[in-house]
């Protein structure tokens, strides 16, 4: 699912991002709970390219654009699935899932969020990298 050659390439200088074509901004778009407290940051992430999976708000809007009703209701989804969900932990990834007919989406009837309580040294902030994707599923967004 993510391609973790690129996933997490070099910060970059403004002049630099003129260049490169797929940037990661460590900028934390909003901070969530997960189900055992752990510190789970939406960063704005990297978004898809190339043949590259990316993570945070970047991806999820290249991915699953068309789920997303407003970035208000995705948060309020990703925290209800965070507090609810069944969670299982593969590697340094947490995937929690939940199936439920009170999403924001009201197309939607489950959501899954990925997440890492890994910490990359490039986003300077000591928090870890946070969430990879969150997208509904048996959705007819």
């Amino acid at each position: 699912m993510v391609a973790a050659a690129g996933m997490f390439g070099a910060a970059t200088s403004p002049a630099q991002a003129a260049t490169k074509p797929n940037p990661i901004s460590w900028t934390v778009y909003s901070t969530h709970i997960g189900p055992q407290g752990e510190d789970v940051p939406l960063r704005v992430g990297q978004k898809d390219a190339g043949g590259i999976d990316g993570f945070g708000k970047r991806h999820i809007e290249s991915g699953h654009a068309d789920q997303i009703s407003s970035w208000s209701n995705m948060k309020q989804d990703i925290d209800k699935t965070l507090h609810r969900g069944k969670c299982t932990t593969s590697g340094s990834k947490i995937t929690c899932k939940l199936n439920s007919h009170t999403f924001r989406n009201t197309n939607a009837s489950g959501m899954a969020v990925v997440f890492t309580e890994r910490v990359d040294s490039r986003s300077k902030d000591r928090r870890p990298v946070g969430v990879i994707t969150a997208y509904y599923y048996n959705c007819g967004c």
